[in-house]
């Protein structure tokens, strides 16, 4: 199964949000990059379509993590204030991460493809 570049992204980031309720955030990111990668058209697969769905996941992730209270007790909540500087070093913090860890499972996915099609490849650079 092929797809374009966007829709490899969206079923990656659907796969996402259904793996987060199961397993952590690291984990899910490496994998949504390994698989947008993975499921993109032979002439366009790249480790960049696995970094930008690991971005967007990354993002909507981080914004819907400020909408949604955490689970902690409320004498600790009151004592937490927004600090602008903090929230813009966690922004990118967090969108250095989801870059690397994109980055590595969109990598693995262009390896692994690569690997298990070897004759696509040879043909190719003769």
């Amino acid at each position: 199964m092929e797809f374009g570049e966007t829709s490899s992204i969206i079923i990656s980031l659907i796969l996402g949000t259904i793996l987060t309720l199961l397993f952590d955030n690291i984990f899910v990111i490496a994998f949504i990059g390994f698989i947008a990668t993975y499921m993109v058209k032979k002439e366009s697969k790249s480790y960049i379509i696995g970094v930008t769905a690991a971005l967007i996941f990354a993002i909507l992730n981080f914004f819907i993590g400020l909408i949604l209270v955490p689970n902690i007790p409320s004498y600790i909540a009151e004592n937490i204030g927004f600090d602008f500087p903090n929230f813009i070093i966690g922004f990118l913090v967090t969108c250095i991460l989801a870059g690397i860890l994109g980055f590595i499972g969109g990598f693995i996915a262009e390896k692994a493809y690569k690997r298990i099609n070897p004759k696509e490849f040879q043909e190719k650079y003769r």
